[in-house]
């Protein structure tokens, strides 16, 4: 996984990392984007998210982080 890297080229030749909760979850933006959109990651698992997933990440407290709220409210895809 290549969080926090900065590449400056989109990352595209890849899925997303989904792995199992482990309830640790600490969401936050990385500097990497994945087909142009805002690549978050799980510090706890390495899970990953972009806005066009149709979940919306949650920390450990069962809260939506600030950041990843703002990227939800920009709406579902890639600008």
């Amino acid at each position: 996984m290549n969080v926090g890297l900065g590449h400056d080229e989109p990352v595209t030749d890849r899925d997303l990392v989904i792995s199992a909760c482990r309830s640790e979850c600490s969401w936050s933006e990385t500097a990497d984007r994945l087909d142009g959109e805002r690549l978050f990651a799980c510090e706890a698992c390495g899970s990953e998210w972009v806005r066009s997933q149709p979940w919306t990440p949650v920390d450990w407290e069962g809260y939506v982080p600030d950041a990843v709220q703002s990227e939800r409210a920009r709406g579902p895809g890639p600008s």
